[in-house]
């Protein structure tokens, strides 16, 4: 569950303050260090469009996808054979963040969503990183590269199938 709520808050994040921008595309690493000092490293894709549709594609060490859009989350494990079901009840809003993350120094901006405060940095108009501590006071550090904004991104890429077979949790 803790990966899952990271993702709530992330993705909503990830529309600060890039400017006019339609379709964001870009690879991800993302780490989260414990109180232990032990870190475990994420590896995939990320794609969102201004209308709050947003796809993270997890390729290492696991595989997963999480599906945004203005109403639910979908969670496809298939290590798991499972499909969460959510809704966006717990997460901030989208429109509401962006409006309230202030630029402290060029090029980094800070917003507060509950109790967690996010770092955003930013260059040349694109996510260069997104730095925090998770309510269970893992360090979280999203790195973006290979980033793309405004091409064309087809609205099938944001469709999720759900596999047959496959467990549903709804939550």
């Amino acid at each position: 569950m803790r990966f899952f709520w990271i993702f709530f808050c992330l993705t909503t994040l990830l529309f600060a303050k890039i400017e006019h921008f339609k379709t964001i595309q870009s690879d991800f690493t993302q780490k989260v260090t414990n109180d232990q000092n032990k870190t475990i490293i994420y590896q995939g894709l990320f794609y969102a469009t201004n209308d709050k549709k947003a796809l993270w594609i997890y390729e290492k060490p696991v595989a997963k996808k999480i599906y945004f859009n203005n109403t639910r989350v979908l969670i496809i494990e298939p290590e798991l054979e499972q499909v969460i079901i959510t809704t966006l009840g717990n997460t901030p809003n989208i429109a509401q963040l962006l409006q309230e993350a202030k630029e402290v120094s060029p090029n980094k901006y800070i917003t507060k969503y509950q109790e967690t405060t996010y770092t955003i940095l930013t260059q040349k108009e694109s996510i260069e990183k997104v730095v925090y501590r998770d309510k269970l006071d893992n360090a979280v550090e999203i790195i973006f590269s290979n980033q793309s904004t405004n091409l064309f991104l087809d609205d099938e890429l944001f469709r999720a199938e759900i596999p047959r077979g496959y467990d549903i949790v709804r939550e």
